[in-house]
């Protein structure tokens, strides 16, 4: 059974309406308005806040269809995707912007409580159980749980219903500090000790659920290197970076120069410093599925700071 598997950060797939309205009240001070919405369609519309108190709001038409056109150019059995708001949006993105192409859709809510984003699965493939760790807690903070997502496990299953792979999912701990932090160095370490804490916790659930002849791997978005003290880790368990030397499908239209190794689906440019490319976005394969590898590929995109979304899907090939 050939089977392709694949990982991408979808950027706040959200399904919320814009609305816009005269709030003099709110420039003049109120921290309350009053407000009646009417839907006329049978499908209820909610507004909802973000943890810094922004309406959430659709992604611009123009994006969403191009990370439909990106996603479908890739043709992968098998999505891990990240910042899904919820079920209903996923289903409603692949209904009308992949044609139905994946039969089977699922997503669990997950811990964030700021941007409501969480981990999706879309599958050409039938899909049996799938386990959210989202109540996991780690021994050094005992008082809340260690994902600020999630790590979801899916069963992958044949057309007769045997399990041919196993695939965890998971988005870490981003990189972002506020700019209003009183301490932008301790805010950016303490954010690295929970991505530190999340693989960690990662690294414990796969050696308590999977066996050293298991066939099962790990995806999503990292935020940050295969290589970073905070993943250490994953090699350290004896998992295989499935993207050392991946395939690029398509091209990057700019005149920026772009990296020899083409082992990036991420790129940052900080003021007055060089542009970076990097490999946030990954896929770790356990020890015997590593020799199913047929092949690695990243789909390039055509605008080097957004194409839809700022990151690029990255999918592999196996034989099982």
């Amino acid at each position: 059974m050939e089977l392709t598997v694949g990982t991408f950060n979808l950027n706040n797939l959200f399904d919320r309406w814009n609305f816009e309205g005269a709030l003099d009240a709110l420039a003049s001070g109120s921290t309350s308005v009053p407000a009646t919405y009417s839907f006329d369609s049978e499908h209820r519309r909610r507004l909802q806040l973000d943890g810094r108190g922004k309406l959430l709001t659709a992604k611009k038409p123009e994006d969403t269809d191009r990370v439909a056109e990106r996603l479908l150019a890739a043709d992968v059995d098998v999505w891990i995707v990240q910042e899904i708001e919820n079920v209903d949006v996923l289903r409603e993105f692949n209904r009308e912007h992949l044609d139905g192409a994946y039969e089977h859709v699922m997503v669990i809510d997950g811990n964030d409580a700021a941007r409501f984003i969480d981990i999706g699965i879309l599958s050409r493939v039938p899909i049996g159980g799938v386990t959210s760790y989202q109540r996991v807690f780690h021994p050094d903070v005992p008082d809340r749980p260690i994902f600020s997502r999630d790590l979801v496990e899916a069963e992958i299953l044949d057309a007769r219903g045997r399990k041919v792979l196993t695939v965890f999912g998971t988005h870490l701990k981003s990189k972002f500090v506020d700019f209003t932090a009183e301490d932008p160095v301790a805010a950016a370490a303490a954010a690295e000790l929970l991505r530190t804490r999340q693989a960690d916790a990662i690294v414990r659930i796969l050696a308590s659920r999977m066996g050293s002849r298991q066939r099962y791997l790990l995806c999503g978005d990292m935020n940050d290197t295969p290589d970073s003290a905070a993943l250490a880790a994953y090699q350290k368990a004896g998992l295989v970076n499935a993207l050392t030397a991946p395939t690029e499908i398509g091209t990057v239209q700019t005149t920026v120069e772009l990296p020899a190794n083409p082992s990036w689906t991420s790129t940052f440019k900080a003021a007055k410093q060089p542009r970076t490319f990097d490999l946030i976005d990954q896929i770790w394969l356990s020890p015997a599925l590593a020799p199913r590898l047929k092949g690695s590929f990243i789909g390039r995109r055509r605008k080097l700071a957004r194409d839809g979304t700022d990151h690029d899907p990255a999918w592999i090939a196996l034989d099982l």
